[in-house]
């Protein structure tokens, strides 16, 4: 096996991300002779370029959240593998100032609230580097990672499972809603705002991977299909996850706090909601029959190790693609805003209605002239306080 660990010499082969294998152009067989014709294959793929699965190994080393795609061609009878897009930073550009002032304000929120901070925490073997590394209530740590760039499924999984392996709960922040990270990793989103705007004392919003749980009725007023039957309505009470839209700096607090953990779901159509929500809201989702995914049991990316293969000796060349690609369909946004309302169904008795949340500083909303008190809970219908609870007789 030649497969690839991120260590790589300064000769440039090209990555194939379907073999997890790096492919020596000079050699017929590419270097994997147990699958036949892999050049005539990989040279007859037509699709568009970021779907053909071909990634330069000396960007990925040098930029991990920034892949470079690359495709093939035929030069004079030699075989190249080109970058698809040249219009890429060089290797050794620095980070954008809007990368740098996302790490200052995480930095920056969480100091505040007393928690330590590193800033580009590298582990001692090499194999990882976190932007932002605070250490939380407890000692939990926790890594802050602006992705502003594209960065594939295959890339952020990796980086994230390396993170898990180094005791560090890793919290992806994107400004894309298409970004192919958003549930596979736990996520943030914000708006895509200039580096001044980030480092101002101002709020930043965070529009998606923050969710807070409600109790919703399965009736006509509910727009949310039932997740029990599929179709129509069951009249009962499903706990729904809305979307929540916290200021950046509390959500960096209330994560190192230990306030806001995160969830992950398997939907009804059997795939995976990954957000942050309060923790008193996973208590009460799980208390009231609600299922939550172990993603310590979920599939692990493939350990890759070190190569010894013989490698191409040429430069990492970019050239433009001589094609044009054709117009597509756009890709439809992976973060939509929609709420989730859980397979699962709390059932009301007729004279005491279940307690679903949990005692808050608020008011009663009972009566046409709400009553007001403190110290309500959330009933199906409502904050109600002990006085004014369903089944109480007035």
């Amino acid at each position: 096996m030649n497969d690839y660990d991120g260590e790589l010499p300064k000769r440039n082969p090209v990555l194939s991300i379907a073999l997890n294998r790096l492919l020596d152009l000079d050699r017929e067989d590419l270097g994997v002779p147990e699958t036949p014709l892999l050049w005539e294959r990989l040279y007859a793929d037509k699709r568009p370029v970021p779907e053909r699965g071909l990634l330069c190994p000396t960007c990925l080393d040098a930029r991990p959240d920034q892949p470079e795609w690359m495709y093939l061609s035929l030069r004079q009878g030699r075989r190249i593998a080109s970058h698809y897009n040249p219009s890429r930073r060089a290797h050794d550009e620095p980070e954008s100032d809007q990368h740098k002032a996302y790490k200052e304000r995480y930095a920056r929120a969480a100091e505040a609230d007393g928690h330590g901070v590193e800033i580009e925490a590298r582990a001692a073997d090499g194999r990882r580097r976190t932007d932002v590394l605070v250490t939380g209530t407890g000692g939990q740590l926790f890594g802050f990672e602006p992705q502003l760039s594209y960065i594939t499924v295959q890339a952020v999984r990796h980086r994230d499972k390396i993170a898990k392996e180094d005791g560090i709960t890793a919290v992806w922040h994107t400004v894309d809603p298409k970004a192919p990270l958003i549930d596979q990793v736990h996520w943030a989103r914000t708006d895509n705002l200039p580096a001044r705007a980030i480092r101002e004392d101002r709020d930043l919003l965070v529009r998606g991977g923050v969710r807070t749980l409600n109790l919703k009725k399965c009736d006509h007023t509910n727009p949310l299909p039932c997740p029990v039957k599929k179709i129509g309505r069951c009249y009962q009470w499903h706990p729904t996850w809305d979307v929540q839209v916290p200021q950046i700096d509390d959500m960096v607090r209330r994560i190192a706090g230990g306030l806001y953990v995160p969830i992950t779901l398997k939907t009804t159509t059997g795939g995976l909601l990954r957000f942050w929500a309060p923790e008193k809201d996973r208590k009460v989702f799980v208390s009231n029959g609600g299922t939550l995914v172990n993603t310590e049991k979920e599939p692990a990316v493939p350990r890759q190790r070190k190569t010894s293969t013989g490698l191409r000796d040429v430069e990492c060349v970019r050239v433009r693609e001589d094609r044009r690609r054709p117009d597509f369909e756009p890709m439809p946004p992976k973060d939509t805003g929609e709420a989730y309302c859980a397979a699962v169904t709390v059932r009301v008795p007729a004279l005491a209605a279940p307690v679903i949340g949990p005692v808050r500083a608020g008011y009663c909303s009972a009566g046409r002239t709400p009553c007001g008190a403190s110290g309500a809970r959330l009933y199906p219908g409502g904050w109600f306080c002990d006085s004014h609870r369903p089944g109480i007789r007035h």
